[in-house]
Parts: structure tokens; sequence; C-alpha cells
């Protein structure tokens, strides 16, 4: 089977995690991966090319629209055809142009793939969001999220009634982040770590993922003189808003801006908790592959219960008032016992094998 997959950034984010996970996972025997994407290059490029993957290029959409629709168009024309399957990925509905022409050029399943439960921008694009739920019925085949919370924002109500709507967890492969002891000692001598009681965040630098808050909150524990670092993996727009916060909290010497990284599944081992004050989400993949190396996790509780595998999540208010509360569950982390016992993640529904067995089910393979 030969699929068509829209939806990659160049940023190795929480989409790009889900779609690798399938891409390493799944037997390339029985499917292949194709991207396209407006993105140059995508995250992953060369292992996806060398994986046997064909990676094409078009025009950023609202710089080049014209040349957009144009390259878009040509590409479907010569090869719509070779294709039994398009999984679109999409944080909302402001672009459906792909899975407009996939159902005009007679793509026979158009997959749309929901990842996230709130609009990021507002305004005009989300009243664009609202007019595209009402035509998608008529260009997709199938709709997929990774969160029953993220469904009635993103497709509107009573779609979780439609025979073609599937709730597919995010999921991760365990074993590729299972705690190690050895490689927990060597990432924190390479990192400065040790002696540091180490709180990481594995996420873009973005309004939604809320970082400004956990400066905030974790200033008191942050100090000059305290043992308490705050690793901070991933980049963003707001890189150099929250490094000057930073600086005018006091706490620069004890918060680590360690921008994209390819070596996060290693940082994990190092780390002592893992911290996510995100005000919305569909279920991050970071949070997952933190669970799977046993990390005690301090996560917003705003966030639904989905993706709450291990015992050792703790869920805290992202209010002022709640400040407090971060500061003392960050006084009451305990390293003691073996962190490898925290993780349930191997065959839950955040397990990938489990998945494949799924994907392989629904696309018929």
């Amino acid at each position: 089977m030969k699929v068509l997959v829209y939806g990659m950034t160049d940023n190795p984010g929480g989409i790009e995690s889900v779609i690798m996970s399938y891409v390493r996972n799944v037997d390339s025997e029985k499917v292949q991966f194709d991207f396209l994407s407006t993105f140059t290059p995508i995250a992953y490029e060369d292992e996806l090319k060398e994986r046997g993957s064909r990676v094409v290029h078009l025009p950023i959409r609202h710089e080049h629209p014209l040349q957009f629709r144009k390259e878009l168009r040509a590409f479907m024309d010569e090869h719509a055809k070779e294709y039994d399957a398009i999984w679109v990925h999409l944080c909302s509905l402001v672009n459906i142009d792909v899975l407009k022409l996939a159902c005009k050029k007679g793509i026979p399943r158009r997959l749309i793939h929901c990842h996230n439960s709130q609009n990021m921008w507002g305004g005009v694009r989300n009243l664009v969001h609202l007019q595209h739920r009402k035509r998608i019925i008529a260009y997709a085949t199938d709709y997929w999220t990774c969160s029953e919370d993220a469904v009635d924002w993103f497709y509107g109500e009573g779609i979780a009634s439609n025979p073609s709507y599937v709730y597919i967890p995010n999921a991760i492969n365990p074993g590729d982040v299972a705690f190690d002891a050895q490689k927990r000692q060597a990432v924190r001598e390479a990192m400065g770590w040790d002696g540091k009681v180490v709180l990481g965040n594995v996420a873009r630098l973005h309004p939604q993922k809320n970082q400004e808050y956990l400066l905030n909150a974790l200033a008191p524990v942050l100090g000059k003189s305290s043992n308490v670092a705050l690793a901070i993996v991933g980049d963003g727009e707001l890189r150099e808003r929250l490094e000057r916060q930073a600086e005018e909290l006091g706490i620069a010497d004890n918060v680590q801006f360690l921008g994209l990284r390819s070596d996060v599944r290693d940082l994990y081992q190092g780390m002592d908790a893992f911290v996510l004050p995100s005000k919305f989400e569909g279920v991050s993949m970071a949070f997952l592959e933190a669970q799977a190396n046993g990390l005690t996790c301090l996560v917003s509780d705003t966030l639904s219960d989905e993706g709450i595998v291990n015992d050792n999540v703790i869920k805290l208010p992202i209010t002022a008032d709640g400040e407090k509360e971060w500061v003392d569950a960050v006084r009451r982390l305990d390293d003691s016992g073996n962190r490898a016992e925290h993780s349930k993640m191997e065959g839950s529904v955040h397990d990938i094998h489990e998945q494949v067995k799924q994907f392989y089910s629904r696309l018929h393979v």
C-alpha cells in the first residue's frame, strides 16, 4: 500500500513524532510512505529518504498561493493515481486544499488526523476553521483523532457517531526511551547535571505550551544557590522573551534553553522529573516518552486524563494561586526506588506496536 502523508514541518515536534513512530515501526514491505510538505527540509528528511520515501516540497501557501496551487495540482495530476491513501495531519482546518484535491483526483482513502483541541491563533483563522468544519465530510473518508477531548472543536458535535470516526491514541516505542542507569550517569556528566535535581520540559516555545508560567511558578526553587535546574528542550517564537524572563527573575543560571536536539531520548535519562504546564494539548508525545522512561511527571490540570499511563503523574493548576503547588511538588520529588518500575507503557494503547496492528486493520493491509 502506498500512503501519501501531508502535515510534516521542519520542526521535530508532536505531529512529526507521531508520523515517525509509524514510519519506523510499520513493515516497509506492507506500507510505503511518501511525503508532501510546504517546508524545506522537513524534519527527519534524510532518514525518510534513506527508508525509500519520496519527499516533495511545495511553495509556502500563504506566501505564494498561486504557485502553491499550481504545483499541488501538477503533482496530483501526475501522481495521485499511484496512492491508495492520503493521510493529512492537521492542528486546525484552516488549510484543506490538499484534501480537496486528493478527493478530486481520486485518491481512494482520505484520512484526516486531528492533533489539537483548541485554535492556537484565533481571529480570522478560527472563522475559516469553523467554515471548513462543515465541508470536510465532502472530501474526507476517515476522521481520526489523537484525543477524544479534541473532536467537538475540531470536527464539530456528532462526529463520534460517524462510522468513519476513530480515536487513535498517540503511540511510541517504549523500548526507545526505557530507563537506563548507565546512560543516565553519562548524560548527567555530559550536561553538567551532577548534584542537581533536573526538571525537563520538552515542547516548542509557544504560548500553548505555557513556559512563561513555568518560569514564574518555579522561580522560588531555581535561584542561584538552588540545586534545582530546569532544562527546556525545543525552540520557537518565544525563545528570546523566555530568556529575558529568566534573566529578570534572577534564575538564568539554573535554566538551560537547549533548543532543538537530536538526543532528546537520552536527555530524559538525565532528568529527575518532566514538567508540562500546557494550556491545552491533544496528547503530548513528549509526555508519553517521559512516562516510558519512568519519570515523575508534573502536568497542568487543564489536560484530560488521556495519555496518563503511569501512577507517578501529578496534575497541578496553572493559575496564579497554583504556583505554590508546583513549587511544593518539586520539593517533594523523591528519586528513591527503581524508576523503571513506574513505566506501564509497554503493551498499553500508547505502545506503537499495538497501534501498528490497528493501522493495518483500518487500512486493510
